[in-house]
């Protein structure tokens, strides 16, 4: 079924945002994981018995487990199940902080409305717009928060309110956001997929193969990147409304990574027209078009999306979130929708439908939740009411003081037979570092806590990355070493692609000390040949005088072979003097699946979890020790190996320190990575961040 008046993903993330608080209060200060002090310990219990919350449970009725290790409940609250919000609800935040702090608090429960668009149909968006607005506005009381997320979303984006009107409102007006079956995709890369695949010959299905993995494993990152922003943001329950159909979470498949009759080789010429099955050839419009493609169908075809969906379960466990999957058609008998791609035959219908509910089921069963699966919305209230009701308030003092930012198991037994518990499985222990952090004193006159030296170095890497959407015409990056400098200049994308550059041009670069007094100018002109988009340079070149310690702008002047004016852009830097340890930045390259074997030199900070990044500086200190991690925004340290290797001196090229890692690992968002040399009680670091993009 066709709707012309369709509204986009991103037109409903809009939406959503418009009732909600603004989220561009800058970059989130580093919170302790562990709110209450070393070691206090405040945990959520929900107890029921034959479906019924109880409400007469003493302190004295629980036992609380920490790694086996009895403990001794302190502090004892039960919070009673809240009734509706009344019609003058309580005032929004004025601010980010205010929201966080208010999202924090143990006696507010808050909720997140996952609005799975692309694995719902516009007929179930439709449907459940009503129910869904009853829902929340029965569940949620005066002092709970609602925030609302869509795959499109940052979980860093979303903002919660205490307000549910606005939110039902959005789902009443906007009714068409629901994606799966729709005619014309909203997301134009789909358009792409089927241009390259098109559904005859020996290519039927691939596209829509290749179009259903990409989308639930774009679904599955953005429910990681929201459990990583929930973990962060609250040590008490979440409860995550997940509208969905549910997914299929395939297996690798080696059949749909197989090489194709008539695709074209990378660097061979390229055909005209089309292959003798059909295929849209490269020349015909993009020159890079299939070869994307079959990259793209090569990477999701050997993804494995049921470890994937393992290892969110696990994440949500640890981060206390619990999903309540709700299928928004009721009773369900057939998977596909009818059109406009030929649906499955009736065997692997049922089989694709089986997969989905089970993958409902399983989200639930593993996170504490409760599926809405085969019946109506309104029909399942009574049941969420009772299980995100009232609940109790523990708190002890942990028997192990050790700061050793490991992971805890907990286990809560009540002693009253019959009676089912439910609580976080467990927590991680705060870190020396981030007890010091948390503790720093109070800056004076100003009322807030001092910013810690690592927070500052953070801070001041993601205030480097591109503030707007719209990426810079030309990347620049720049590094100080011993007596010169180190230039990397990229094209972004957009630009190499107009029409100026298809005959490549040239990248003019000058250096002058950025206080204009006296110094050496340096000035050098490097050609970029067509279809290149980065360029590099060290300065001063051959046998040229070697720059003072000292800060200098550099200024690079882009000039495609088709224009008239160049684009210009500018930076600054250091020249490090003899007695620091490193240089002054780290310069990046990447390996990826269009650079083969090889790590490339890169000045855009945008990276994608298929690729590799290494981070080069130069050595000044031959006796430091180098040192390097991964922190995410809030300056946690992220469970991703840095390794550290070093490239000897060659001619006039110092010795450089080399970090990789491996992006596999990362949800999208902002990370930093940190190298630190020590040497004696001397200490220097150098910081380098990256956006991780889908």
């Amino acid at each position: 079924m066709h709707h012309p008046h369709r509204v986009s993903p991103h037109v409903l993330v809009l939406l959503a945002s418009a009732w909600l608080l603004a989220a561009a209060a800058g970059p989130r200060a580093q919170e302790p994981r562990f709110r209450g002090g070393a070691n206090l310990v405040r945990l959520d219990v929900y107890a029921t018995m034959n479906g019924t919350a109880l409400t007469d449970l003493t302190a004295a009725d629980f036992e609380v487990f920490e790694d086996n290790a009895p403990q001794t409940v302190s502090s004892f609250e039960f919070v009673h199940a809240r009734g509706p919000a009344p019609a003058a609800a309580p005032t929004e935040p004025n601010s980010v902080g205010e929201m966080r702090s208010r999202a924090s608090q143990p006696d507010a429960r808050a909720f997140v409305l996952f609005l799975d668009t692309l694995h719902v149909q516009v007929e179930g968006s439709y449907h459940a717009a009503n129910p869904v607005a009853g829902l929340l506005e029965r569940i949620i009381g005066a002092d709970d928060l609602i925030g609302v997320m869509t795959p499109e979303m940052s979980a860093r984006n979303m903002t919660f309110s205490p307000r549910t009107g606005p939110v039902g409102d959005l789902l009443r007006a906007n009714w068409t956001w629901g994606e799966r079956g729709a005619v014309t995709p909203t997301d134009p890369r789909e358009n792409d997929l089927r241009l390259c695949y098109p559904d005859a010959f020996g290519e039927a299905g691939i596209a829509k193969a290749v179009i259903e993995r990409r989308r639930e494993q774009k679904v599955l990152r953005a429910l990681e990147d929201l459990i990583n922003h929930l973990e962060g943001l609250r040590d008490e329950r979440t409860f995550v409304l997940l509208l969905t159909e549910g997914w299929t979470l395939p297996r690798a498949d080696e059949q749909l990574a197989r090489p194709l009759e008539g695709a074209p080789v990378p660097g061979s010429p390229a055909p005209i027209g089309v292959t003798a099955n059909g295929r849209l050839s490269a020349a015909n419009s993009d020159a890079s078009l299939i070869v994307s493609c079959d990259r793209e169908r090569s990477l999701l075809a050997l993804a494995d999306l049921t470890m994937e969906f393992e290892q969110l379960m696990q994440r949500a466990n640890r981060a206390n979130v619990s999903f309540y999957p709700i299928d928004p058609r009721g009773l369900v008998v057939f998977d596909d929708p009818i059109g406009p791609v030929r649906p499955a035959p009736m065997a692997l219908d049922r089989e694709r439908l089986t997969a989905r509910q089970n993958a409902l089921r399983r989200v639930a069963d593993e996170t504490d939740g409760v599926v809405v699966l085969n019946t109506a919305i309104d029909k399942a209230l009574p049941r969420l009411m009772t299980d995100i009701g009232s609940y109790y308030l523990l708190g002890y003092v942990s028997t192990n003081t050790k700061l050793d930012g490991r992971y805890r198991r907990l286990t809560v037994r009540v002693k009253r037979p019959g009676v089912t518990v439910r609580a976080r499985p467990g927590y991680l222990a705060p870190s020396a570092a981030e007890m010091a952090a948390a503790q720093a004193p109070a800056a004076s006159g100003s009322g807030r806590s001092a910013t810690p030296a690592a927070s500052a170095s953070i801070t001041d890497a993601l205030s480097r990355l591109p503030v707007s959407r719209r990426p810079p015409a030309i990347h620049l990056q720049a590094s100080g070493g011993p007596g010169g400098l180190a230039v990397t200049m990229e094209l972004d994308r957009v630009t190499a692609a107009l029409p100026d550059w298809a005959k490549g041009g040239r990248l003019a670069v000058a250096v002058e000390p950025a206080d204009r007094g006296a110094g050496a100018r340096v000035h050098v002109t490097t050609a970029l040949a067509a279809g290149r988009r980065v360029g590099t340079v060290r300065l001063p070149e051959g046998d040229g005088t070697a720059l003072a310690p000292g800060r200098y702008q550099v200024r690079v002047e882009a000039l495609a072979e088709g224009a008239r004016t160049p684009v210009v852009v500018s930076t600054t830097v250091d020249v490090p003097a003899g007695t620091a340890l490193l240089g002054s930045a780290l310069l990046a390259t990447r390996r990826g699946p269009g650079t083969g074997r090889s790590f490339e030199p890169t000045a855009d900070s945008r990276f994608r979890r298929i690729e590799r990044l290494q981070a080069e500086v130069a050595r000044i200190d031959a006796a430091a020790a180098v040192t390097g991690r991964l922190l995410n925004r809030a300056g946690q340290v992220m469970q991703v190996p840095v390794a550290i290797s070093e490239r000897p001196a060659s001619g006039a090229q110092p010795a450089t320190i080399v970090a990789e890692i491996s992006l596999a690992p990362l949800a999208a968002g902002e990370y930093v990575l940190e190298l630190t040399a020590t040497s004696g009680e001397r200490s220097e670091s150098r910081t380098y961040a990256i956006r991780m993009v889908p």
